[in-house]
């Protein structure tokens, strides 16, 4: 027998010391030995799942962003490889590049693809705030100026049923059919360092939480940040030193602050054993710690801390009402539960559809259970349990699967109580049903990138399904515009402001209709969305997490001096896009 081959019996597959358990939509890895063979026993198990997986999609941002133009790619890639991926490999810690070759060389992936597939967010975190910065300076120039979608909480104590703490995580991001499709649980016993688990897909450790044997729970958020230098440790690297050195906080935070940060990032680190918790909003300059207050912490894809946000992007600019309603709403049901959260609660947390500003169930953006949910965890730290939300995105609307990690340590069967979390039960079915059509055309969009008229069948069928989901006449009106299809565009965009929304949406509602009736030729009615702007601002809400978009107002300022015309065709807020919101909301 061949002990360098993978073996498959009764339905398992060895390789080695290493062995996997192949589900629908969920992969199970038991891998051991040092970096590199951990990464090895990863590739070789899983080297058809990595291939068909969401590696391509996150190694290729041009591709992702519909370049598609040969001197555009090449010199977008020469950029990239000199300005980002070489400095970041430079930087990474030899145990997370050993661990990514050996992942490469198992599957027969080139190196290249897999280490940019890992950094595949180093991109955004560099160029976001430089083509921000862009946008900005040349709505100054005009006189124009702007003024200033992962979720996690930690409960414990008081707050929780059992005095236990709990631990929710969403992973939010693209490639939304194929890293559900092969998600991969995985539990490493490493050489050099404590076991642990980790909770991603195939071929990749990005943005993939985890938890150790010490209890030590590890989940990493995106945030947009106007301080990062891509020459320091990333995502995978500060989750993989943590969860294989850290026996408490205090060595998670030493982590976080004695090596050099490359990243625009948070971290909620918890510990099971002193049932403490705290968030880390990190950039390069140095980490900001928020800890535990009244027995809970949140964090999304925004700052909290007074230092971080003054470089923050999302929170200067309210960019992405998401982000501060994911929180509230985090927040609120945590308060209108306390003393009562268990897994099971915590479950339907994560999958929860209420969207905070209008307290009402919705499907595609400003909820928990965004369409683009990737993955959704669980975590008891103190006894060592986890459940795993299993299923298409948004994953975490699936039931989720028990884990004890002990047990899969030992090569024995989980025993977890409840051994199924139902989660977040739909008040409207229809509206389950409208959010299943919808990521079906999203999936089209992301592979094809572009509009066809498959991906406009599928979001009609969820209007007729959901006709309060205000997101989907946002995208069909935007489709609208690009087509030129301007009165179809209008009776969307009028169709969506008869529905309760936020002050965002409707400010995002009327700009699209100024721009419509600019392209019609009408410019007195454009004007006049233009100026609505003006007074919806003057009524916004008084919190200052919620203020309307400065974003939505430094363009209406822009179309009222320049009517908008199909040049504008490629300005942000008639960009189409599936997830946080479809723009500039």
């Amino acid at each position: 027998m061949n002990e360098n081959k993978v073996r498959e019996k009764n339905g398992k597959f060895y390789y080695q010391d290493a062995r996997a358990i192949k589900k629908k939509y969920l992969n199970i890895l038991y891998l051991k030995g040092t970096p590199h063979e951990i990464g090895f026993q990863h590739g070789i198990l899983l080297s058809e799942e990595i291939k068909n997986g969401a590696v391509n999609v996150y190694a290729d941002p041009l591709r992702a962003q519909g370049v598609k133009n040969p001197l555009m790619k090449m010199i977008g890639r020469l950029y990239l490889n000199k300005k980002i991926y070489k400095p970041t490999e430079q930087a990474q810690p030899k145990e997370i590049i050993e661990q990514l070759k050996g992942i490469a060389e198992g599957s027969g992936v080139p190196y290249s693809t897999i280490f940019k597939a890992n950094h595949h967010t180093s991109v955004n975190m560099v160029l976001t705030p430089i083509i921000f910065k862009s946008t900005e300076k040349k709505f100054n120039k005009m006189g124009i100026f702007i003024q200033p979608a992962c979720s996690t909480f930690v409960a414990t104590k008081k707050a929780t049923l059992n005095g236990e703490t709990i631990v929710g995580r969403n992973t939010d991001y693209s490639a939304i059919h194929e890293w559900p499709t092969y998600q991969t649980v995985s539990f490493v016993e490493p050489t050099d360092g404590f076991k642990y688990v980790q909770i991603g897909t195939a071929g990749l450790l990005l943005w993939a939480p985890g938890m150790n044997e010490n209890g030590i729970v590890v989940c990493g958020h995106y945030m947009i940040y106007d301080d990062i230098d891509p020459s320091g440790w990333c995502i995978p690297a500060f989750t993989d030193a943590i969860l294989r050195t850290a026996e408490s906080l205090e060595d998670a935070i030493n982590i976080l602050k004695k090596n050099p940060r490359g990243v625009s990032c948070g971290f909620v680190v918890t510990d099971g054993k002193s049932k403490n918790a705290f968030a880390a909003e990190v950039s390069t300059g140095k980490p900001t710690i928020r800890w535990l207050e009244e027995d809970h912490v949140i964090m999304t894809n925004m700052a909290v801390s007074e230092e971080k946000r003054k470089i923050d992007f999302v929170s200067r600019y309210n960019l992405n009402e998401g982000c501060p309603a994911r929180y509230k709403r985090l927040e609120q049901l945590i308060k209108s539960n306390w003393g009562k959260i268990d897994p099971s609660l915590a479950a339907e947390f994560m999958g929860d559809h209420v969207r905070y500003t209008t307290q009402t169930e919705r499907n595609a953006y400003g909820i928990l259970a965004v369409d683009d949910n990737v993955n959704s965890i669980i975590f008891v730290p103190e006894r060592l349990k986890f459940w795993v939300a299993a299923g298409p995105a948004p994953v975490c609307n699936n039931p989720y699967v028990g884990f004890d990690f002990n047990a899969e340590m030992k090569g024995t069967a989980s025993d977890v109580s409840p051994k199924i979390l139902k989660g977040y039960q739909f008040k409207n079915e229809n509206k389950r049903k409208g959010m299943v059509l919808f990521n079906q055309a999203y999936i089209l969009y992301e592979k094809h990138v572009k509009i066809t008229e498959e991906i406009k069948d599928f979001i009609q069928k969820a209007i007729e399904m959901d006709q309060e989901e205000v997101i989907y006449y946002q995208m069909l009106a935007k489709i609208s515009i690009h087509e030129g299809d301007y009165d179809a565009g209008i009776n969307l965009l009028n169709k969506a402001l008869s529905l309760k929304q936020s002050a965002n949406e409707k400010a995002h509602d009327t700009l699209l209709l100024g721009i419509l009736h600019d392209l019609k030729g009408e410019r007195d009615n454009a004007l006049a969305y233009y100026n609505e702007i003006d007074v919806l601002i003057e009524n916004e809400p008084k919190d200052s997490w919620f203020r309307i978009n400065r974003v939505i107002k430094a363009f209406s300022e822009k179309y009222k001096k320049y009517p908008f015309s199909k040049k504008d065709l490629g300005d942000r807020c008639v960009l189409i896009e599936f997830s946080q919101g479809a723009g500039v909301e």
